[in-house]
């Protein structure tokens, strides 16, 4: 009981960090609170295959920015990214949330789509990244 209260508080706590990290890389426009390459770029820096099932959790937030943010870094993630996405399909009977999965599971499949890793910035842009780390907050 004791370990599972640990890793309910550990998943939650490793949640929020995820959530500082988009919201310290979201960008506006048009006076709109929106993700773009810089967000998804400094989320996947920050995860790991163990951090699908967080990603999974993100999908359903109440947070548009969020959900979209964990769909495009899952999407990057391979295997375990996708099947993730897949697994979430059923449950999501939310109209955003469940366009969402299905827009990432379409980028997921389109032989064009290139990995996060690959979009070309400059060093100025790289350094306006802000990922996890004891520095980042």
């Amino acid at each position: 009981m004791v370990l599972a209260v640990a890793d309910i508080a550990a998943a939650a706590a490793r949640e929020d960090e995820l959530k500082r990290v988009i919201n310290r890389n979201t960008g506006f426009a048009h006076m709109t609170r929106g993700t773009n390459m810089y967000t998804l770029i400094a989320l996947r820096s920050c995860v790991t295959d163990a951090d699908l099932p967080v990603l999974r959790r993100l999908l359903f937030d109440r947070d548009y920015v969020t959900q979209l943010s964990a769909a495009g870094v899952l999407v990057d993630m391979g295997a375990g990214g996708r099947a993730a996405l897949v697994s979430a399909l059923p449950e999501a009977t939310e109209y955003r949330a469940r366009s969402t999965i299905e827009d990432a599971l379409r980028e997921a499949d389109d032989p064009a789509r290139r990995p996060l890793s690959a979009y070309p910035l400059d060093e100025r842009e790289r350094q306006r990244i802000r990922g996890c780390g004891a520095g980042a907050h």
